[in-house]
């Protein structure tokens, strides 16, 4: 784990694969206490080193998802700061111990770009998320190119009051094949096909999917944050929703609350 101090700023959790803290891009960026420890935690080899690898997955697999996720993050949340949590491989239950240490942090925003079909294994999630109503969770909607009204998938298909959940668009509005939409489960859409972040090499990449549209609105969140410091998430939800509008490229309704073009350039900016 390089050594660091805490950047200062929003800080915003993550749910994913864990990141790679050696890139000189995420390193500073990381939320830590006063010894310099970073405040994440690695659920499934139950360390403070969440290094990014999917659960379950062998070293050399190649399945780094977190890393994307967060870079996407911290370019349109510049002065925001990290706190990682990786989860651990088909262990629902752990989820109530990551939502309580999120709830112990100073993360009132997390980002979780995670999803599955059996609603019975996210019931800890669901109940633990249900019980700490002042965290934000911003939720990927999913990519099976289905409406998960009708077939749902969970978190998202819960609906809680303190979740945001985000489908994908290209940048005219319209949904690819592949997205997920429900006009009643799907809050909001926004562009995240084709979007610029970094590997796992920290080598500029490009990422298509639900799961890179959801760090765009979650950095849209903490500037809401960072500019009203005193709002909840109740507060931050409702302006996300108010930014969005109808979508130009589709003329049936597959959100909730509609479209934002373009999250980096909504909303309160960074200076």
């Amino acid at each position: 784990m390089p050594p660091g101090r805490d950047p200062g700023g929003i800080a915003v959790a993550i749910i994913d694969s864990g990141v790679n803290y050696t890139l000189e891009k995420i390193a500073p960026r990381l939320a830590r206490n006063g010894a310099g420890q970073i405040l994440g935690y690695d659920f499934h080899d139950d360390d403070r080193r969440p290094f990014d690898l999917v659960p379950g997955q062998k070293p050399d697999s190649g399945r780094h998802h977190g890393t994307r996720v967060a870079g996407i993050f911290l370019r349109e949340a510049p002065h925001a700061r990290l706190v990682p949590y990786r989860y651990r491989a088909h262990s629902f239950a752990t989820f109530v111990h990551i939502v309580a240490a999120i709830a112990n942090s100073p993360a009132r925003i997390v980002i979780m770009s995670l999803g599955g079909y059996r609603k019975q294994d996210w019931t800890p999630f669901h109940l633990a998320a249900k019980a700490n109503p002042e965290i934000l969770f911003i939720i990927s909607a999913g990519n099976d190119g289905r409406n998960i009204d009708e077939k749902p998938i969970y978190p998202s298909g819960y609906k809680l009051k303190n979740a945001l959940v985000v489908a994908s668009t290209d940048t005219f509005g319209r949904l690819p094949t592949a997205s997920n939409w429900g006009p009643e489960t799907v809050d909001i859409s926004t562009p995240g096909e084709d979007i610029e972040t970094f590997d796992h090499t920290g080598a500029k990449t490009y990422v298509s999917g639900s799961s890179f549209a959801v760090p765009r609105i979650a950095a849209l969140a903490a500037r809401f944050q960072a500019a009203h410091p005193d709002w909840r998430a109740r507060e931050i939800k409702q302006a996300i929703f108010d930014l969005a509008g109808p979508s130009p490229g589709d003329r049936t309704r597959r959100t909730r609350m509609g479209w934002i073009a373009n999250p980096a350039l909504s909303g309160p900016q960074s200076e």
